[in-house]
């Protein structure tokens, strides 16, 4: 049987696990019988997509993402409806969607994880032209995403700060959302658009989401008192904010949300400027991925 061809994209800045050799425990892991593999190392914002696309083009069977939700957002949107499965392997600050996965933070679990050569479709999302795999959205989430793309310190405990002093400042949004199903306005701190379940650090936004329904979760935080916000943290942790009363929770395969004021919107925990209006839609098993789930 011949091998598979493989590529690794690593993000050498990615997370607090910057310092970890991650070729040699590659190298020490990998089943060589299985896969011809290839490392290769971004070196600018963008590069994973690049290296990505070229992957698809030279036909290679799988290429991984080796960094955060950010950098597996760029090898993932590069393979969106290919023939080219995406793998992981956790490098990042929050990962998410390693969370989601069940691998949490554990490098050799992840590239185990690839040596099972199991491929299973799971389901994107696009925002207004841009794919998301994980989770997206708007209000307070995102300003804080969008701030802390602007600082050089990554981790929680830069995230965390910046998400106190948005909070202290933070204007509520004028929300009118449309889907198939209904049509409302409403006043929200957050409009989360979820594929999967964590945001990352296993705070688990959405509980009931899953990789493979062709449905998005929806999560809107409603307008309150701000000191309230932080009663969601402890039903984050224990996977039931959708129970709590400060939150409309529901699925849906295709949301628009108008919103006037403008601000920003994120992607997988990448932020950026806000059109007036943001239309999101499930790509139903559009990527093939890596996984023993």
């Amino acid at each position: 049987m011949s091998k598979k061809k493989i590529r690794f994209i690593t993000n050498p800045f990615s997370g607090p696990k910057s310092g970890v050799k991650i070729d040699e425990l590659i190298q020490s892991h990998i089943d060589e019988d299985m896969y011809n593999y290839e490392i290769s190392y971004t070196e600018y914002a963008g590069h994973a997509t690049i290296l990505a696309k070229e992957a698809v083009m030279d036909e290679y069977f799988a290429v991984i993402a080796v960094g955060g939700d950010g950098t597996i957002n760029e090898v993932g949107s590069s393979l969106v409806n290919t023939k080219t499965a995406l793998g992981i392997i956790p490098l990042g600050s929050g990962n998410g969607f390693s969370y989601h996965l069940g691998i949490r933070r554990n490098i050799i679990t992840a590239i185990q994880t690839l040596n099972t050569c199991h491929l299973v479709p799971i389901d994107t999302g696009v925002a207004n032209g841009r794919f998301f795999i994980n989770v997206a959205g708007l209000g307070l989430d995102a300003t804080v995403a969008y701030r802390t793309k602007l600082n050089s310190r990554r981790g929680f405990i830069p995230y965390f700060l910046n998400t106190l002093k948005e909070s202290l400042n933070f204007k509520y949004l004028s929300l009118h959302i449309k889907t198939a199903e209904n049509e409302w306005e409403g006043e929200y701190a957050m409009a989360v658009i979820a594929n999967g379940s964590v945001y990352g650090y296993d705070f688990t936004i959405a509980p009931q989401a899953l990789l493979n329904d062709g449905q998005f979760d929806i999560v809107l935080i409603k307008k309150t008192q701000v000191f309230r916000y932080f009663l969601l943290v402890p039903r984050m942790l224990n996977k039931s904010i959708h129970k709590s009363p400060l939150v409309k929770y529901f699925k849906t395969s295709e949301i628009t949300i108008l919103n006037k004021a403008g601000g920003y919107f994120h992607v997988d925990g990448e932020g950026f400027e806000c059109d007036e209006s943001i239309h999101f839609k499930v790509l139903p098993s559009s990527i093939l991925l890596l996984s023993n789930v």
